[in-house]
């Protein structure tokens, strides 16, 4: 969920931070339950169902694999056994997803996470690259054959799962294709993959497919994967004009804290749901108002925890339980 700070990528953050950032546009309803959350205009239900769902989360997974790609890299550097190293982080993972699961929101993002890195991504180390990267774009391709609609079927289940293993695949096979290492360098290709991109976003949803139908169930997938990779691409293009700035400031923090903030934002709609019966309330103004103001207060909390402290609250215990020792946590200067 975060690279070490020995090599920060900061394009890597802010993505991380601009994904954070979206998650809670869905988990508050998922949160809530259908029966105690508002119901969608249809304006709020366009916007939920082909701009926002599964969106956030297939940037949040991808780049799950690509941070284990570079622990394992960081790892290799400084022990012997790298491997043990990641099992250990993944362990830790799969614990603190445990506590997620049972005592905050019942998510069970973080144990997927966990569960797939041990026995998917750790085997996939072993191989080329190559190897890796085939195997993550065959997974992929499996998943988008699944066309099963129902949340409680197992064909759904499967569907979510292959797409999760296909993308951790990638984002590792990307790291060991070293594309994060010079991303300033290719502005070209990020302009050719967004506008590729945005031409399969906006011509699958002019085609509104029957998502019933294999050939349907497809093309809604190529719009799924190609409106994540406009978000992605083009936050990755903003990032050389102008606001780039403004934007690290606000959503480096975030990604930097991803794990933190996740578990905060899981605690916060649970606190809430169990306080304040929103019902009767405006959805759009409950759900984009409210993750605005959720991820604000995030961002500015973050910002100036990260002026003291190396590591947020969680990423500290998550890396004292991989090294398995007592990890300095407060910066020693204020240049630090």
């Amino acid at each position: 969920m975060t690279q070490t700070t020995r090599h920060r990528i900061p394009d890597l953050d802010v993505v991380r931070g601009f994904a954070l950032a979206g998650l809670p546009l869905v988990n508050l309803a998922l949160t809530f339950g259908e029966d105690h959350y508002p119901r969608p205009d249809a304006i709020s239900s366009f916007l939920h169902d082909n701009l926002v769902l599964h969106r956030f989360v297939l940037i949040f997974t991808l780049l799950f694999g690509v941070s284990f790609a570079l622990i394992l890299q960081s790892a290799s550097e400084r022990a012997s056994r790298p491997r043990g190293v990641l099992a250990r982080r993944l362990a830790a993972l799969f614990a603190i997803g445990t506590v997620q699961l049972f005592a905050l929101d019942e998510n069970l993002q973080l144990v997927v996470y966990a569960v797939l890195g041990l026995v998917v991504l750790l085997p996939l180390s072993y191989l080329p690259r190559r190897a890796e990267l085939l195997v993550g774009l065959g997974v992929l391709a499996g998943s988008v054959a699944i066309i099963e609609q129902d949340p409680q079927a197992v064909g759904y289940g499967l569907k979510i799962v292959l797409t999760s293993v296909g993308l951790l695949a990638l984002g590792s096979a990307a790291v060991r294709y070293g594309i994060h290492t010079d991303l300033a360098n290719r502005a070209r290709q990020l302009h050719i993959a967004f506008l590729v991109a945005a031409a399969l976003a906006v011509t699958t949803l002019v085609l509104r497919p029957n998502t019933a139908s294999v050939p349907g169930s497809v093309l809604a997938d190529i719009r799924l994967f190609s409106t994540s990779a406009v978000y992605v691409t083009g936050l990755l293009l903003a990032l050389r004009t102008g606001i780039g700035a403004r934007l690290t400031t606000v959503l480096a923090p975030l990604g930097r804290m991803a794990l933190t903030c996740f578990l905060t934002q899981a605690a916060a709609a649970v606190v809430f749901a169990a306080l304040v019966d929103v019902r009767g309330w405006n959805y759009a103004a409950l759900t984009f108002a409210g993750t605005a103001v959720l991820v604000a207060a995030q961002a500015t909390a973050c910002a100036r925890w990260l002026r003291r402290f190396r590591y947020g609250p969680a990423e500290w215990l998550w890396r004292c339980a991989t090294w398995l020792r007592l990890v300095p946590i407060r910066r020693t200067s204020v240049a630090a």
